[in-house]
C-alpha cells in the first residue's frame, strides 16, 4: 500500500463518518464517505487519496461548512472552494454557529461528502487490511 493510501484510510477512519441506519426508513442504511476537519491539509490529502487511489473525482463531492457568526461567509466559501476544487454550486447550506472563543482566527470546519455503498465498502475493506498489516487488528465484530 502506498503512503498516500495509508494516510487517506487513516484520515477517513479517524475523521470520517461511518455507516448507519437511516431513521427515516426502517431498513435503510446510509454509506457516507465523509471527512470533516478544520485543517485544509487534511481535507486536501483526503481528496487526493480519493482521486488517486480510489478513482473518485472531485465532481462526486459536495461540501458543507460550519462557521461562526460574524465570519465572512463569502470569503470562507471561496477559500474552501479553492482548497478542495469543489465549485460553490456543489456546497450545501453553510451552518452558522454562535461566536466562538477565537473570533476571526478560524477558517471554519469543512465537511467533504458523498454517499456510495460500493466505495464505502471498498474503503472499509482496505482499512481492515491496513490495520491487520500494522498490528494484527482486522475487523472487530
Amino acid at each position: 500500500m502506498t503512503t498516500l493510501g495509508a494516510a487517506g484510510l487513516l484520515i477517513w477512519w479517524a475523521e470520517g463518518s461511518k455507516s448507519r441506519r437511516d431513521k427515516r426508513w426502517k431498513s435503510a442504511v446510509s454509506y457516507p464517505v465523509e471527512v470533516t476537519n478544520t485543517d485544509p491539509r487534511i481535507i486536501r490529502l483526503f481528496m487526493r487519496f480519493m482521486n488517486d487511489e480510489m478513482g473518485v473525482g472531485v465532481a462526486r463531492f459536495k461540501l458543507q461548512l460550519q462557521i461562526h457568526a460574524g465570519d465572512d461567509q463569502e470569503c470562507l466559501e471561496a477559500y474552501w472552494s479553492e482548497i478542495t476544487g469543489i465549485p460553490r454550486d456543489k456546497f450545501q447550506r453553510t451552518i452558522i454557529r454562535p461566536v466562538g472563543n477565537k473570533p476571526g482566527k478560524s477558517k471554519g470546519t469543512c465537511k467533504v461528502r458523498f454517499s456510495d455503498k460500493l466505495v464505502y465498502n471498498a474503503l472499509e475493506k482496505r482499512l481492515y487490511a491496513l490495520l491487520e498489516s500494522i498490528s494484527g487488528i482486522g475487523a472487530v465484530g
